[in-house]
């Protein structure tokens, strides 16, 4: 798993919170908006043996291409543009690295952020979001343990959204949450969870059972 270390840990320390969230840049950056990545998934053996072809192309790091594969429907190619774009054969290790882990380890320097995948039943969300989860939470405990004179509050909570019901997948029960009206601060909906596991170890353990706990696609 990969970790801050070397030059990154003396960037990072030098990092203010605003200049973080500005990217570096001290002005307009790059990560004070929303940024849209781009994973393309490689055809499934069952694809590859009914000789279906690729109906999307990654022209370069940001533009992938349709081609239409329906004979009564012939379209003309299309291209789209993105923050970022992964060909189907690249690792989820390059997908964290190249476009996730500056956004995720923001939060060592107090900046709230949010990565989320979304995509089609099969499209490789929880495949991708799995590696990135443990990756992320190696770099963030590599990054605690070398800077002992700072103290931190780690907490993890993992909740179901499916079907209009909203489940803790850390509670042993399985009955939905319920939700109440945030009538204080005017944000919409509020969900109280009681469960928290700052341990890495465990963490890493969670992972595996949450997703296996999940409603079945």
């Amino acid at each position: 798993m990969g970790a801050i270390g070397g030059d990154e840990l003396v960037q990072w320390d030098k990092m203010g919170a605003a200049e973080a969230v500005n990217g570096g840049c001290g002005g307009a950056g790059k990560m004070d908006r929303i940024q849209v990545l781009v994973r393309l998934r490689p055809l499934s053996e069952k694809e590859v043996a009914r000789r279906e072809p690729a109906e999307w192309e990654c022209i370069n790091d940001s533009t992938v291409m349709f081609r239409s594969t329906f004979p009564d429907r012939p379209t003309a190619p299309t291209a789209y543009t993105f923050d970022r774009v992964f060909h189907s054969d690249c690792s989820t290790k390059e997908v964290y690295e190249e476009g996730v882990k500056e956004v995720a380890l923001s939060v060592v320097s107090g900046i709230n952020s949010s990565i989320f995948a979304y995509g089609q039943t099969s499209s490789g969300k929880t495949y991708t979001m799995t590696g990135v989860t443990e990756y992320t939470v190696a770099d963030i405990y590599d990054y605690i343990n070398k800077h002992e004179e700072r103290a931190f509050v780690l907490k993890f909570s993992a909740i179901e959204i499916y079907n209009e019901v909203i489940r803790d997948l850390l509670s042993a029960e399985n009955t939905p949450l319920r939700l109440w009206d945030d009538a204080e601060v005017k944000k919409g909906l509020l969900i109280i969870l009681d469960n928290y596991y700052p341990a890495m170890y465990l963490l890493l353990t969670l992972l595996c059972y949450l997703f296996n706990r999940r409603a079945p696609m």
